[in-house]
């Protein structure tokens, strides 16, 4: 519960601060922290739309979202609902990707960082440092 909390946070947080690369940011660091948790690529999926959903709740009470959704629909073609859809399915996808590789790419410096340690054997099969 902390953890879904701290990751819509950091995705609100850096989002308003980078932009939408800050899903992509947050979500790698992530990813590589959680490597032995499996990166977990949908709790951190949910969390960044949650942390959108949270600026997109902050742009409803402080801002003109009726009307400029009114008008992103109209100019797209496609009803309010579904851009808003839309909005919160973008930054889940990228932080489910950016998740995923972010583990593998743990686990592959664990795994590089991990053969470097292991014993080496001579041709004559003693071990070498």
């Amino acid at each position: 519960m902390i953890l879904h909390l701290v990751v819509a946070g950091a995705m609100a947080g850096l989002t308003w601060l980078v932009g939408w690369w800050g899903v992509v940011l947050a979500a790698l660091i992530l990813g590589f922290v959680l490597r032995d948790e499996g990166g977990r690529p949908w709790r951190v999926a949910l969390g960044a739309s949650e942390g959108w959903a949270i600026l997109l709740l902050i742009d409803v009470v402080a801002g003109p979202f009726g009307r400029v959704a009114a008008i992103l629909a109209g100019t797209m073609g496609i009803p309010a609902p579904a851009l808003i859809v839309v909005t919160l399915l973008f930054p889940a996808l990228l932080a489910w990707s950016a998740a995923v590789v972010g583990c593998e790419f743990g686990r592959a410096a664990l795994s590089r960082r991990v053969l470097k340690r292991a014993p080496r054997t001579s041709s004559c099969g003693a071990e070498t440092v």
